[in-house]
């Protein structure tokens, strides 16, 4: 006997797990509104109901005392009241259509136990576990007594079966509860975790915008009082403006980045060849090398061309911003070695300098917003780059250690 109550219970908190998780998964991903919410909920229940019909051998008793009033109760507290009415006349209809007994009890009862809900319908959300608990018991005790008192062939054939179903019932609630409050809690802090850090990343970014704008706009402002002295040189005069033009390219190399972070290109449709797009870049960046007593070598091991799916003005700024950073990690001159490959299906690029090199716990932090080993670096280049590459069917990888240079590896994927 015991055995078959605990079967039959454990069958309904099944069924009654199931939808909950579903339903607690798929509404932050799909449904906003509270109306597209309560309709999720009712497809949910439908299927639910249909299939605990359908296959399960259902005892009267376990419905009516267990699995009745512990979803009802549970619908109360967690979903609020049209989708307890929903349950309320789903579960009377099977137990009027479906299971063909007498069903004037539960539908009393359980109609008795839903009017009271909606007189405290806004206090429920405002419950603790503990309050939630004892609401949760007396709404379940109304409904077993009021069904007892309706149900006259409970009082006849009263036996342990129909105890050891309420007690189960109770137990099962109580446990069932406890899940979801604290399923429900966890989620509800995920939320604010969530939106303290989109707050603080907010925070951040105002300030490292501030910051870094801050400071070129100093020195034009600088450079421009400058020239309102009336005994200045012509070579002075020109040497201000210059300094005060570096200062604007400065701010809109800045501007530039933080646009390429927060709205990338995705126009990946030119053939490119590696070994050009490589070349073309180092030609560019040889004077800024030659300045820093660094020297660039090109060795590709393929002759053949190397060819991918991009956009050579994005793939160059790539190229340049690695490069440059290898060049700025040698401040007394290094070498830095570019080789190309051919892999199966893939073109992969090195970069390899002899600059200062890296702790694991600094790679580990590369392609961070606002992680940056430089002084006057914004942390947002190495992002722009990472997330050019991705889109560019790429990959790219650092390896290094201290005083012995870094490796940059990228590999693009050939469709």
């Amino acid at each position: 006997m015991l055995h078959s109550i605990i079967s039959h219970e454990l069958h309904g908190l099944f069924y009654l797990f199931s939808a909950t998780l579903i339903h607690l998964v798929l509404t932050p991903i799909f449904i906003y509104k509270e109306q597209h919410r309560n309709i999720l909920f009712g497809i949910l229940l439908v299927i639910l109901l249909i299939f605990y019909w359908n296959f399960e051998d259902i005892d009267p008793f376990i419905y009516a005392l267990h699995f009745l009033p512990l979803s009802l109760v549970t619908v109360i507290l967690f979903a609020g009241f049209i989708p307890a009415a929903m349950t309320w006349i789903s579960f009377n209809l099977g137990c009027m259509i479906v299971l063909h007994y007498y069903w004037q009890p539960a539908l009393l009862s359980s109609a008795f136990i839903l009017l009271g809900s909606y007189y405290i319908r806004n206090k429920v959300n405002q419950m603790n576990l503990k309050l939630k608990l004892c609401y949760a018991a007396c709404l379940l005790a109304v409904y077993e007594v009021l069904y007892a008192l309706l149900a006259s062939y409970i009082r006849t054939y009263f036996s342990m079966y129909v105890l050891y179903t309420i007690l189960f019932t109770f137990i099962s609630l109580l446990l069932t509860i406890t899940v979801i409050f604290y399923v429900k809690k966890h989620e509800y802090y995920r939320q604010r975790l969530v939106a303290l850090e989109k707050d603080r990343m907010v925070g951040q970014l105002a300030a490292t915008i501030s910051h870094e704008i801050r400071n070129p706009l100093t020195s034009i402002r600088g450079f421009l009082q400058l020239l309102d002295q009336k005994e200045l040189s012509l070579y002075d005069q020109k040497r201000y403006i210059e300094l005060a033009l570096s200062g604007v390219d400065q701010a809109n190399t800045i501007i530039n980045d933080y646009l390429n972070y927060a709205k990338p290109s995705t126009g990946l449709h030119e053939q490119l060849d590696i070994k050009e797009e490589l070349e073309g870049t180092i030609r560019f960046i040889t004077p800024f090398a030659t300045n820093h007593q660094v020297v660039i070598e090109i060795t590709h091991l393929s002759e053949e061309p190397l060819y991918i799916l991009g956009e050579s003005k994005k793939l160059r700024q790539c190229l340049m911003n690695l490069v440059k950073n290898s060049i700025e990690s040698m401040p007394t001159g290094g070498l830095i070695s570019l080789r190309t490959c051919k892999l199966p299906n893939a073109v992969q690029i090195s970069i390899t300098d002899t600059g200062v090199g890296m702790t694991q716990s600094q790679i580990d932090s590369l392609g961070m917003p606002f992680y940056t080993t430089k002084e006057q670096g914004t942390g947002l280049g190495l992002v722009v780059v990472m997330s050019i590459i991705k889109m560019m069917n790429g990959k790219i990888s650092f390896s290094s250690s201290l005083n012995h240079g870094t490796e940059c590896s990228i590999l693009f994927q050939q469709k």
